[in-house]
C-alpha cells in the first residue's frame, strides 16, 4: 500500500500579529524582563481608543521572508541589563523564526524602564504601580 501526497500550490501569509504576539510571549518569558514599556505610538493608540495588542513590539518588514523588531522593556532591578536584552533577542529570534520560519534580520532591545518588586521608577522619576 502507497500512500500519495498532493501538493497544492498557494501562499501562506502570517499576520504582524502573529509576530507580535510571538515576540511578547518570548520577551516576558525571560528572566529580568518585568513587562512591556509602551512607546509613543501606543500611548497615542490607547489616547484614541485603538489599544495595542501587543504592546511595546514594534515590526518592520525587510522583505517578504523578513522582519526586523523593536521591542520596548521594562527591565527587572539586580539582573545585568546587556545580559537580559542578549537573552531577549536569542530567544524571541529563534522563536519566531522556529514557529513561522520567517528570518528575524533583527531584534532592537530598548530598556525604557527599570521595575522594583512591583513598582516601576521611570526616567521621569514618575513612580507607578506594575500590575
Amino acid at each position: 500500500m502507497s500512500e500519495e501526497t498532493t501538493f497544492f500550490e498557494g501562499k501562506t501569509k502570517i499576520s504582524d500579529t502573529v509576530y507580535g504576539t510571538i515576540a511578547l510571549f518570548k520577551a516576558l518569558e525571560i528572566k529580568g524582563v518585568a513587562s512591556m514599556s509602551t512607546t509613543a505610538g501606543d500611548d497615542f493608540a490607547n489616547f484614541i481608543g485603538m489599544k495595542s495588542q501587543w504592546e511595546g513590539v514594534k515590526l518592520q518588514h525587510v522583505s517578504d521572508t523578513s522582519i526586523t523588531l523593536d521591542l520596548y522593556l521594562v527591565a527587572r532591578y539586580g539582573y545585568r541589563i546587556p545580559d537580559v536584552a542578549l537573552r531577549v533577542q536569542e530567544h524571541v529570534k529563534t522563536g519566531i523564526e522556529t514557529l513561522t520560519g520567517t528570518t528575524v534580520e533583527g531584534v532592537n532591545i530598548f530598556i525604557q524602564d527599570i521595575a522594583f518588586d512591583n513598582t516601576v521608577i521611570s526616567t521621569t522619576n514618575e513612580e507607578r504601580s506594575d500590575t
